[in-house]
């Protein structure tokens, strides 16, 4: 148990280490540029000669091209030899542009490659792979320049400068590193195994070339920045690429996106006593061209390349008509003004933390007052603090949110110009009003603003933007020393104590709204685990519907939605982004209608994305009606019971079972309800048992797991020896009209004899089968039956590579072949989620919860 909480404290410290790093980053760069002033700092960038932004432009270009080498190697590693070089090379392009850009570089990267190579034949599992190829390949390169540099860098130091100690180190580890990766090219010849996948090391050939092509990308890529410095630094070559590659790996570990504020504070910081306060100017401003020219850009032409990819992939459908296009914006509208609302306030607070202009100033004090000039400041900043709020609220649909944005927008636009005359920052606010003002369609949910929910990346992201606007502010106006009388100063001239009364005004409105939310009264809750009278009003809908599954509702893990009449009933679970409904509701079928779109309803209203999991054929229309697309998950195996019987050559097993059984003097025996608490310790004894044997854990959701308050609602069905002894149980599923019987968890002792669980399900179906069930459910097999037609959905023919190829991971043929041995009809089931919505991430959301977590969905 401590284990566990470790671990999840861990997995939960983990998601602010980013952060954290960040802040640490922020307080290096403050401490290296406190020597320069912000109009210095400007000024170096405008005297940076065109040539050398041209000389970057092009390095850019050429280190993005070679880039592209990575795939290149990559799709030949994994035996991907087909695709057309061109689509290769936009792919590639496209994934690095956003990838240098994000955290989790590797899987951003990989997200956006899955959109292409998955369109081109290349299974996940090989993007996946490609995806860790690449990464091994950068290391290689950044460690053998790190390796080669450190060793140079003695040869390249002047004669007054001692040698750093930290060489020593940056040595050792790559010299490490590199050499025991090489080793292992060398010798090791057998696969990896992680979590049951296999992978192998590329030959010494094809290492050979990973490192010479990361090597070059890592070469042109500190020559982008060297350009921005030549002839500025008397600093050589090679100890700058040692400084470059330390500074980009940091950036790299530390996963805050693009390393933006890490890279350029190790940077700084590993040359602080190589440069003077000239050359450290110099190179402040270099880096800020360096990020711009190598990430933003690059990314800026990504982003429009992914919007055209994704309107010529769509071209037919926009062409036949106005529907797919509304469902198009519908979605992406809110996003993009979310985005936008976020850079209109950053850019009213940021204005508002930096001095204004001097010409402009005197300008405007001929013809506006001096209160109106303050008044106008400490409005733009309040002003953008509410917009980087409202965003959210955009975000979320809420029509609260637009209204209250279109007014601010134009509050800000008239205090960019009454408090500086900034017409710029005006006309950006005034481009952003336009867009938002015809999109009122898009924003129905009524909503409170007040109470709307903030996820904790929200709050980190507003956190990071406050952060930076005291951090500027301070920074631009550390030439004024601090004294009380600032607070009382006012003159067109004291930009400092403007900012001052701002943040002053920003952080009691912050603190009051935040101490509002926490000392307020809470509102009921909506979603609460079902109480036990709950569950036995459940109880009695499911035992009268015609199917079983609504049974997993009794382990108590899933909400229950009931309808007004509470005759019927949705079970379901919630992530961040999904709704998650446990197949199809469950009670009276003329409530489900109402129901299901209820379920919609909350939903978007908590701005979830709704998803059906594991439904039936029965309201396929309904979720049409809702706008939910349908993809094939798998097939039901059901018995007929009256057909069922253990002759023919089908039934050996199950026959050679129960005489061997009957031979040792086993028996199978039905344990009603009030007989099942007495045999509970038993009944856990082999159920951990079983756990620790097959090195698993429990999962949930749509599996049952062992719950003592679970098992006293269901019979369970045994097989003891003649001592009286349990070696094997199942609990029952069984409806009151004896439409259909099925069995959820399944656990047997390891010293049990062999073929026990054959007995079990042999003797079960042939008791069912005297007490006149229709059906016994044998569960659902996952991807079976999905088409395997040239011209089936790329969905069918994804889950059919892994049904086929699966083995390695999960025995799903093996799992259809011992089902298909009792003859069964096969029965659909689906999964219904909103268009647009990606199926893989849907799905690793459904195994994700099923598992009980992240560390369960990589574990057993």
């Amino acid at each position: 148990m401590k284990r566990d909480l470790l671990i999840r404290v861990i997995h939960k410290a983990s998601y602010f280490l980013p952060f954290a790093l960040f802040a640490c980053a922020l307080w290096i760069v403050h401490s290296e540029l406190k020597i320069h002033g912000l109009a210095d700092i400007v000024a170096s960038l405008k005297a940076t000669p065109l040539t050398s932004v041209t000389a970057a432009l092009a390095l850019t270009a050429l280190n993005y091209l070679v880039l592209a080498a990575y795939d290149w190697q990559a799709l030949r590693f994994t035996g991907h030899t087909d695709i057309p070089l061109p689509k290769m090379i936009a792919a590639a392009l496209l994934s690095y542009a956003i990838s240098n850009n994000t955290g989790h570089a590797w899987a951003a990267g990989g997200s956006v490659r899955y959109r292409f190579y998955s369109k081109w034949g290349v299974p996940g599992w090989d993007i996946l792979k490609i995806s860790l190829f690449q990464t091994v390949t950068y290391l290689l390169g950044a460690l053998t320049l790190g390796l080669v540099g450190s060793l140079l860098l003695p040869m390249f130091l002047p004669p007054s400068a001692s040698e750093p100690a930290a060489i020593h180190w940056i040595t050792l580890i790559c010299a490490m590193a590199l050499g025991g990766y090489w080793l292992a090219v060398g010798f090791w010849r057998r696969p990896l195994l992680i979590q049951g996948f296999e992978l192998y090391l590329p030959s010494i050939t094809m290492t050979g070339w990973q490192t010479l092509i990361a090597s070059i990308d890592v070469v042109l890529s500190s020559l982008v920045l060297w350009a921005l410095l030549l002839d500025k630094l008397q600093l050589g070559f090679g100890s700058f690429v040692v400084v470059f590659v330390v500074a980009q790996v940091l950036g790299v570990i530390s996963q805050v996106p693009g390393g933006i504020g890490v890279f350029e504070s190790a940077f700084l910081w590993l040359l602080s006593d190589s440069v003077n306060e000239n050359q450290h100017l110099v190179l402040v401003g270099a880096l800020l061209l360096y990020r711009a020219v190598y990430y933003f850009m690059p990314l800026l032409l990504a982003g429009v390349g992914l919007l055209g990819n994704e309107l010529y992939g769509r071209r037919q459908v926009l062409i036949a008509g106005g529907k797919a296009v509304n469902q198009l914006l519908a979605a992406v509208i809110p996003q993009i003004h979310s985005v936008l609302l976020l850079l209109a306030g950053g850019i009213l607070l940021i204005s508002g933390s930096i001095p204004a202009n001097p010409v402009l100033m005197d300008w405007l004090r001929d013809f506006v007052p001096l209160p109106v000039v303050e008044l106008s400041h400490l409005a733009g900043s309040l002003t953008g603090l509410v917009l980087i709020f409202l965003a959210r609220g955009i975000r979320l649909k809420i029509d609260a949110a637009w209204y209250g944005s279109l007014f601010l927008l134009g509050i800000g636009i008239l205090a960019s110009l009454l408090r500086g005359l900034d017409w710029h920052e005006a006309s950006v606010l005034a481009l952003i009003l336009l867009l938002l003002l015809p999109c009122k369609k898009h924003f129905e949910r009524q909503s409170s603003l007040w109470r709307m929910p903030f996820s904790r990346y929200w709050l980190a992201m507003i956190s990071l933007v406050l952060a930076t606007f005291v951090w500027l502010g301070f920074f631009a106006h550390r030439e004024i020393p601090y004294a009380h009388e600032l607070w009382w100063q006012f003159s067109y001239e004291d930009n400092a104590p403007r900012f001052l009364r701002a943040s002053l005004l920003i952080a009691v409105v912050t603190s009051s709204y935040g101490l509002s939310r926490l000392f307020s009264i809470a509102r009921p809750q909506i979603l609460q685990i079902p109480t036990p009278a709950e569950l036995d009003d459940a109880q009695r809908l499911m035992t009268r519907s015609h199917d079983c599954q609504g049974f997993l509702a009794l382990l108590g893990d899933k909400y229950l939605l009931w309808s007004q009449t509470r005759s019927a009933f949705i079970m379901f679970t919630t992530t961040p982004n999904f709704w998650i409904a446990m197949g199809d509701p469950v009670g009276k079928s003329g409530d489900f209608e109402e129901l299901v779109w209820q379920f919609r309803e909350q939903a978007d209203h908590c701005g979830a994305k709704t998803v059906f999991y594991q439904i039936g054929n029965e309201l396929l229309p309904v979720y049409l009606d809702l706008g939910l697309s349908l993809f094939k998950l798998g097939e039901e195996a059901k018995v007929d019971l009256a057909n069922f019987s253990l002759s023919g050559r089908q039934r050996d097993s199950q026959r050679s079972a129960i005489n061997k059984f009957v031979k040792l003097n086993y028996r199978f025996e039905i344990l009603s309800r009030d007989a099942v608490p007495q045999v509970l310790p038993e009944l856990r004894r082999i159920s951990d048992d079983w756990l620790r044997r097959k090195n698993t854990h429990e999962k949930g959701f749509s599996l049952g797991f062992f719950n003592e308050a679970y098992l006293r609602r269901t019979p369970v069905a045994v097989i003891k020896d003649e001592t009286g002894r349990i070696w094997a149980f199942a609990n029952l599923w069984q409806t009151d009209n004896r439409e259909e019987i099925s069995i959820d968890l399944m656990r047997y002792d390891h010293e049990s004899p062999k073929g026990i669980m054959d007995y079990l399900f042999a003797e079960l179906m042939l008791w069912a089968k005297a007490e006149h069930y229709h059906w016994f459910s044998l569960g659902m097999a996952p991807l079976a039956g999905l088409e395997r037609r040239p011209l089936a959905p790329l969905w069918h023919k994804i889950g059919n590579v892994v049904f086929d190829l699966g083995g390695e991971f999960y025995n799903f043929e093996g799992l259809y072949d011992y089902k298909a041995k009792f003859a069964p009809s096969w029965q659909p089931r689906f999964l219904a989620a909103q268009a647009g919505v990606s199926v893989p991430m849907i799905l690793m959301s459904v195994t994700r919860v099923i598992a009980g977590g992240w560390i369960g969905l990589f574990s057993k």
